[in-house]
């Protein structure tokens, strides 16, 4: 045979195993806050077969900001508004594209079967607050709720009393750490207590003391699936989305 029908056949045999393995589907990447990861997660898992795959990482908005700050770039992204549209200033995000998904707010977890303790208002919160032996944020340097903790613990003037018992952690479901006994108090987004079992959501923070962070969706500027990762933005922020979304602990976004 002729080196030339060699590589004839060579190229088919290539096009056969690409179709068959699906790599000319393009794979989207999806970098999302983690306060979003239960919504996202449970509307990604209901896509149809056929649609380009989509690799999700959740991770906390500091995470974020960090790996957008050393040049890395997915096709899209959800995170507070704050930040998004700091990207929109440095011209890394879409504009055009820009869809807010909802809010949602601080809240105060115990463990299941535990006492219900008072937070409706300001004076009840700080007595509360004090009480405990432990209380569980995310690690302010990394995570939106646990810079509004800090900030709720500064406008109580708690802050130095809060210090040595409160116990930070990275990222995740930090209210996990509540479930487990480490902690009587967790006060994280209340989108990432309610998937967590084991622990009993008392409520958001009172009146004025409450702490609302939006999230939005956006393309980034040059991903070369843009077609594809538009078509992910508007199932995500669709009607049936939505209603997913705040069945999740989201309000509206205003």
């Amino acid at each position: 045979m002729k080196p030339s029908s060699w590589l004839r056949l060579l190229a088919v045999a290539s096009l056969a195993m690409s179709l068959a393995s699906g790599a000319f589907a393009a794979d989207l990447t999806l970098w999302c806050a983690g306060a979003m990861k239960a919504p996202v997660s449970a509307l990604l898992a209901k896509r149809p077969a056929g649609e380009p795959k989509v690799v999700a990482t959740y991770a906390t908005a500091g995470v974020i900001r960090e790996r957008f700050a050393k040049g890395e770039r997915p096709d899209l992204v959800i995170a507070p508004s704050e930040d998004v549209f700091q990207w929109m200033k440095q011209k890394v995000i879409d504009v055009a594209s820009r869809r807010a998904l909802g809010e949602t707010e601080v809240g105060v977890a115990v463990r299941a079967g535990a006492p219900v303790p008072n937070i409706a208002t300001a004076d009840a919160l700080r007595a509360t607050l004090l009480a405990a032996r432990k209380v569980v944020i995310v690690d302010p340097a990394k995570g939106t709720s646990g810079r509004l903790v800090e900030s709720l613990f500064q406008e109580l003037r708690i802050a130095d009393a809060m210090r040595d018992k409160t116990l930070k952690v990275d990222g995740g479901y930090v209210v996990e750490a509540v479930a487990r006994g480490e902690a009587d108090l967790g006060l994280h987004q209340v989108s990432e207590i309610l998937p967590v079992a084991g622990v009993k959501l008392v409520g958001p923070l009172p009146g004025d003391l409450k702490r609302l962070t939006r999230y939005d969706l956006a393309l980034v500027v040059g991903t070369p699936h843009r077609d594809e990762a538009a078509a992910l933005a508007a199932e995500l922020s669709s009607k049936d989305a939505h209603a997913t979304i705040e069945k999740s602990g989201f309000m509206p976004a205003r």
